[in-house]
C-alpha cells in the first residue's frame, strides 16, 4: 500500500508539472509609437518617454552655371581658362528635433546637418548647420545669429542678398512680452564675423571677448519686423616690430521689416537695412573673395587702426500665381569704405530673381538667376565686373 500511494503522488506531481511546462507564457507589454499632435505634424512620443520627436530630410540636385567678363578673374589671379563655368551639387539633409513641455517652459534640442558633394570640387563633409538647446527664454548652441533679419525669398545660390545671414555658435535670452513682442540678448562668437584687418601683419589677434547682440523683435499676422544691434571688439594681433596698434570697438546697427500682402494667397514683400563701422561683416554675409576687405586698415601715419565703414540695403517680393507655381525676386546694394585710402572701396549691386514650381507635396523644381555688379572705385587696382550664375533646382523633402 506505501508503495502505492507513493507511486501514484510522483504520477500525479509529474502530470502537474508537464501541465505547467505547457501553460503559455504571458508576453512582455508593447509600448506602441504614438503620435505627439502637441507640435504639430510629425512628431511622435519616443516610447516609454513624455518626449516627442520630429526627424525629417531633405534631398537637393542642383544644376549650375556661371559667368564673369573675365577681367575680374585676372586680377584675382585665375585665368579664364582654369575657371568652372558648370557646376553639378548633390545634398542630403538630415533634421531631428525633440520637444518636451516642462515646468519651466518648453525644453527643446534641435539638430540640422547636411553633405554635400559638388562635381567639381569633391566632397565638402559634414555640415553642423545647427545644433542648438532651447530651455525656456535661453537659447544655447549653434543657430542663427540674433542680429540677423533674414527674410528674403530667393534662393541666393551664388551671391547672398546684401544682408547679414550667418550662423552662430551663442548663448542668448529671449523676454516674450506676449502679443508677438519680443527681445532678445546674446553673447556670439566673435571669430565668425573677423573679415581682417588690412595692410596690417599678423591682423587679428586672439579673442578676447565674444560680440555683444541684442534685438527687438514682433512677429503677429500682417508680417513681422526688427530692430538689432551688435558691439565687437576690433582686437590686432601682435607685431613683433614693436608696431601693434590699440584696439578699437566695432558696431553694427540692423532694421528689418516683411509683410504679407492681402492681394493673394504667399504675397509677401521685404525690405531691410543695416550701417557698420568696424564690423563690416554684420551689412553682409557675401563679400567679393578677391577684395582686400576688412574690419579696419593700418594706418601706417599715425599707427593706429581706421574702421572701415559698410552699410547696405535690400528688398524684394515673393508670389504665389497659383497653389503650384511660385516667383521671387530679391535686390541689394552694398558700399564699403576702407577708412584710410580708397584703393579697397567698391559697391555691389546685386538682383536674384527664380521661377519655382511644386507638382505634389514636398517636391520643388525651379531655376534661379543671380547677378552682382561691382563698382570699384575709380583709384582701385581692380577693374569693375559684371558676374552672373543660373541654376536649376529639384528638391525633395520629407
Amino acid at each position: 500500500m506505501k508503495t502505492l500511494l507513493l507511486g501514484t503522488a510522483a504520477g500525479v506531481l509529474a502530470a502537474t508539472g508537464a501541465q505547467a511546462a505547457d501553460l503559455p507564457v504571458a508576453p512582455e507589454p508593447i509600448d506602441y509609437v504614438r503620435v505627439c499632435d502637441a507640435f504639430g505634424a510629425g512628431f511622435y512620443y519616443i516610447p516609454g518617454t513624455d518626449t516627442c520627436l520630429s526627424v525629417r530630410g531633405r534631398v537637393r540636385a542642383e544644376y549650375r552655371y556661371f559667368d564673369t567678363d573675365g577681367s575680374t578673374l585676372r586680377a584675382a589671379g585665375t585665368n579664364w581658362r582654369d575657371f568652372n563655368s558648370t557646376a553639378f551639387r548633390a545634398r542630403g539633409y538630415i533634421y531631428m528635433d525633440s520637444r518636451t513641455n516642462t515646468e519651466f517652459g518648453l525644453l527643446r534640442a534641435y539638430n540640422e546637418f547636411w553633405i554635400t558633394y559638388d562635381a567639381p570640387g569633391g566632397s565638402t563633409g559634414l555640415t553642423l548647420w545647427n545644433s542648438f538647446i532651447q530651455f525656456g527664454g535661453f537659447t544655447f548652441g549653434r543657430t542663427q545669429s540674433f542680429y540677423d533679419f533674414v527674410v528674403y525669398p530667393t534662393w541666393a545660390f551664388a551671391f547672398t542678398p546684401q544682408v547679414s545671414d550667418q550662423r552662430q555658435n551663442l548663448a542668448a535670452y529671449t523676454f516674450a512680452f506676449g502679443n508677438g513682442f519680443s527681445a532678445s540678448v546674446a553673447l556670439e562668437a566673435a571669430s565668425e564675423r573677423r573679415i581682417g584687418i588690412a595692410n596690417y601683419a599678423p591682423d587679428y589677434g586672439g579673442t578676447k571677448y565674444p560680440d555683444l547682440v541684442a534685438n527687438l523683435r514682433i512677429d503677429q499676422g500682417w508680417g513681422s519686423a526688427q530692430l538689432s544691434g551688435a558691439v565687437r571688439q576690433v582686437w590686432p594681433g601682435y607685431n613683433a616690430a614693436g608696431m601693434t596698434p590699440s584696439s578699437e570697438v566695432g558696431w553694427a546697427l540692423n532694421g528689418g521689416v516683411k509683410f504679407n500682402l492681402p492681394f493673394g494667397s504667399g504675397v509677401t514683400a521685404n525690405l531691410s537695412g543695416a550701417y557698420t563701422k568696424g564690423a563690416v561683416a554684420y551689412a553682409s554675409s557675401n563679400f567679393n573673395s578677391w577684395e582686400d576687405v576688412g574690419d579696419a586698415s593700418y594706418n601706417p601715419v599715425t599707427g593706429d587702426l581706421d574702421l572701415a565703414t559698410a552699410w547696405s540695403v535690400s528688398g524684394g517680393f515673393g508670389f504665389s500665381f497659383t497653389p503650384t507655381v511660385g516667383a521671387a525676386i530679391q535686390a541689394g546694394y552694398l558700399d564699403y569704405e576702407d577708412g584710410v585710402t580708397s584703393l579697397n572701396d567698391f559697391k555691389n549691386y546685386d538682383v536674384q530673381g527664380n521661377i519655382t514650381w511644386t507638382p505634389v507635396s514636398g517636391l520643388l523644381m525651379g531655376v534661379e538667376v543671380d547677378y552682382r555688379y561691382v563698382d570699384q572705385d575709380s583709384a582701385s587696382a581692380y577693374p569693375d565686373a559684371n558676374l552672373w550664375a543660373g541654376a536649376f533646382r529639384v528638391q525633395r523633402t520629407f
